[in-house]
């Protein structure tokens, strides 16, 4: 099982854990959720609506956390607020609503699939335009509030997302979409859908104060080490993503008749700090640490990443469909040679790559699901999925993380580098 909660959005523990190795079965109601849409009366040659929606989708912090004891503990927690003003060809949107980077979804039977490899999973308050021209044609910007306010904590000072970290900008956001019906069109969550691209980017600045900074599960390559270091001085970072994501028909269909229909969607990006976008698992930061007299200094520098998915999907009939993905993220331009740190008394540091907490280096994940429409509100799946893990360092066989203790020198083959689970999940949408 890996210990990773219903969404997998978490990494898969070491092979060597024996705290999470073990079988699992879980029921949940934890992702209802409720909406409400509001019409209002045109305005400036505009139509206005608002939307509202909640659900109980309170975090996961592995097989123990205290939401698993009864779905009556759940609380509520708003999603989307937010107001549109709809002219013919264009719309303002102003309050909390998904990110740019969150628009294209694999059909996978988890909630939010692929949050680690693939698809962001951001919501943020926010001002956003959109225009569409000559009709195959979208553009549109935003401002927003800067790391995601879906991920929790103040967002001036998100040490979940930024590792002490301040952002010093909005998060701002921009996207061109070119959708034309060439040949037909096939499914995308039921919808007969053209042959789609689409191009996002998106930034903000953060800042790093100096000072002194605890740095718990800093690694060795055999070891933990929990040692306080500094920040010599205040560092600008630039968090960045950019995001090409395509639909193509591969047997369209001309009406609304799905059967016999089959797609590929494929998402691809890039970007340093993508924490900062809505990728969840994993801090995507590393230090560069110097030694100086028995103080660890640091430098901070943002992990570069890049990843994707591409999923297949066939119609046997209008209500029965299937489909099989592949997801991947992977950091670059980091030498794991360079995490033989030794002690952390050692000296001659000088430039040596620490990692900041329990980093993988690549995140994949592999999954078929079996879906059942009956109608347009119900869909039942069974899906088998894999998630798994390649980390940097190696882990302790029988200690838990943030232990100081090396790896005995009698037993170096029972430390792993790799973790990773396997599940068959069933589940139930019900739309009304």
């Amino acid at each position: 099982d890996g210990g990773v909660g219903k969404n997998m959005n978490a990494l898969p523990s070491r092979n060597n854990d024996p705290n999470f190795k073990h079988g699992r079965l879980k029921f949940t109601a934890q992702g209802s959720r409720f909406n409400f849409t509001i019409k209002g009366p045109d305005l400036w040659g505009a139509k206005t609506s608002g939307f509202i929606e909640m659900d109980f989708d309170t975090a996961e912090a592995g097989i123990a956390s205290a939401a698993f004891n009864a779905s009556q503990s759940y609380t509520p927690r708003l999603r989307h607020a937010m107001f549109r003003f709809n002219w013919p060809t264009s719309e303002l949107m102003m309050g909390q609503y998904f990110s740019m980077f969150s628009e294209w979804w694999a059909e996978s039977a988890e909630d939010g699939p692929l949050q680690m490899t693939g698809t962001p999973t951001a919501r943020l308050a926010q001002i956003r335009f959109t225009q569409t021209f000559m009709q195959d044609w979208t553009v549109a910007a935003l401002i927003g509030d800067p790391n995601g306010t879906a991920l929790g904590g103040p967002t001036y000072n998100n040490a979940a997302i930024n590792n002490g970290q301040y952002a010093e900008t909005p998060q701002v956001q921009g996207k061109i979409r070119y959708a034309h019906d060439f040949w037909g069109k096939a499914a995308y969550y039921g919808k007969p859908t053209p042959f789609t691209i689409q191009f996002t980017g998106g930034w903000q600045r953060n800042v790093q104060r100096s000072g002194a900074f605890v740095a718990n599960n800093i690694f060795g390559e055999g070891n933990f080490q929990a040692v306080a270091i500094n920040a010599r001085h205040n560092q600008y970072l630039d968090p960045w993503m950019a995001m090409m994501s395509m639909f193509i028909p591969v047997i369209p269909t001309h009406s609304a008749n799905l059967a016999g229909t089959a797609s590929i969607l494929t998402q691809w990006w890039i970007g340093q700090g993508v924490d900062a976008f809505g990728f969840t698992a994993a801090s995507n930061k590393y230090r560069l640490v110097n030694n100086f007299f028995g103080v660890f200094n640091y430098d901070a520098e943002l992990m570069n990443k890049f990843g994707g998915f591409v999923e297949g999907q066939y119609y046997f009939n209008n209500q029965w469909f299937v489909n099989a993905l592949y997801g991947i993220s992977k950091a670059y331009g980091v030498s794991r040679s360079r995490f033989n740190v030794g002690s952390a008394a050692a000296s001659g540091l000088n430039g040596m790559e620490w990692a900041m907490g329990d980093n993988a280096d690549t995140i994949q994940q592999l999954s078929a699901t079996l879906w059942y429409r009956p109608i347009q509100a119900v869909k039942f799946g069974v899906q088998y999925a894999f998630a798994s893990a390649t980390y940097f360092q190696n882990a302790l066989p029988a200690n838990a993380y943030g232990a100081t203790t090396a790896v005995p020198a009698a037993n170096p083959a029972a430390t792993s580098r790799y973790g990773d689970e396997h599940r068959v999940e069933f589940v139930g949408f019900f739309h009304f």
